[in-house]
């Protein structure tokens, strides 16, 4: 069977760009699609990532594109990919420009879609007021009002690290509160206050979030907002599910320590594969598929 690439990377964000790279550093083939979607297109900075701190997404981005120039063997299209299904001993992908193309294996690459709250003012600060990670986010708002947006059990895996960047920390449960006694124990000892009621929306120049509207008419003031995600996450592309990837509970693809999914010859990466997202960690679990990828690739052709 003839093939155009060996590897179909789908997804130009951390994990697919440095899938790229560990594919390119090993000679082989493979094309990186990208429909220009990054997750963090909200935000003007990435923190947490040795050398690059502070760094703005896309100049990220501009410069991983400028490593890979120097490898022939990766190539780029800037499009989606419609589907992929399994034809003989590869795969067959249908392009965005109606293109179809054969490949060895495919590499899922892109991320997760995020949920906004359905009320004005969310959207527009998400990544500048309103934020998923500390990590990524904290730095910058530490010893000011913060908020926490989420209910049970997961908000009180995330609220160590929001108590300790704030200096008045309120909880937003945003309808009715399912918390333990223990776990309202906790709140009271610390004098953290929690508000059932609904959040209608935000009071806000700029970028800067100024407070928050709750149903009752009341307006708390904040500095900003840490939102907690609902699961099942939603990823980008439906294709790892039409191809068979099982998932887990949480939306995520079910992969081994290199990324390999429940599908032979399909790898997948980054923030649709794990709940720890960051662009440090997805770069790093893109790196490993592209190892487990290369391992896989070169096995075949020696037994060829």
């Amino acid at each position: 069977m003839e093939f155009d690439h060996e590897v179909l990377i789908i997804g130009g964000g951390p994990a697919g760009l440095s899938a790229a790279l560990a594919l390119g550093r090993m000679s082989r083939t493979a094309l990186v699609c990208d429909d220009s979607r990054p997750r963090n297109a909200a935000s003007s900075h990435l923190n947490n990532f040795p050398t690059r701190d502070g760094i703005h997404p896309a100049e990220w981005r501009k410069l991983v594109r400028k490593d890979l120039e120097k490898y022939n063997t990766i190539g780029f299209f800037e499009g989606s990919v419609l589907s992929v299904e399994k034809s003989g001993s590869g795969f067959v992908a249908k392009l965005s420009s109606d293109k179809l193309l054969h490949f060895k294996k495919v590499i899922l690459a892109y991320g997760v879609e995020d949920k906004y709250l359905q009320v004005p003012g969310y959207k527009e600060l998400w990544g500048k007021s309103i934020f998923h990670c500390p990590y990524c986010h904290g730095f910058e708002v530490r010893g000011s009002k913060l908020g926490l947006i989420g209910n049970g059990d997961t908000l009180f895996y995330m609220l160590p690290l929001i108590y300790d960047l704030a200096s008045d920390l309120v909880v937003f449960t945003n309808g009715k509160a399912e918390f333990k006694k223990e776990q309202r124990t906790l709140l009271d000892k610390k004098k953290i206050r929690f508000i059932e009621d609904k959040i209608t929306g935000f009071v806000y120049e700029g970028e800067k979030l100024k407070s928050v509207n709750l149903e009752n008419t009341e307006s708390v003031e904040r500095d900003g907002l840490y939102a907690l995600p609902t699961f099942p996450f939603n990823l980008k592309s439906t294709i790892g599910e039409a191809l068979g990837c099982e998932k887990d509970q949480f939306g995520f693809y079910k992969v081994s320590e290199r990324g390999k999914t429940s599908v032979d010859g399909v790898y997948a990466c980054g923030d649709n594969s794990n709940g720890a997202h960051s662009v440090l960690l997805a770069a790093a679990s893109g790196g490993m598929a592209g190892a487990g990828i290369v391992h896989e690739l070169l096995s075949e052709k020696l037994l060829e």
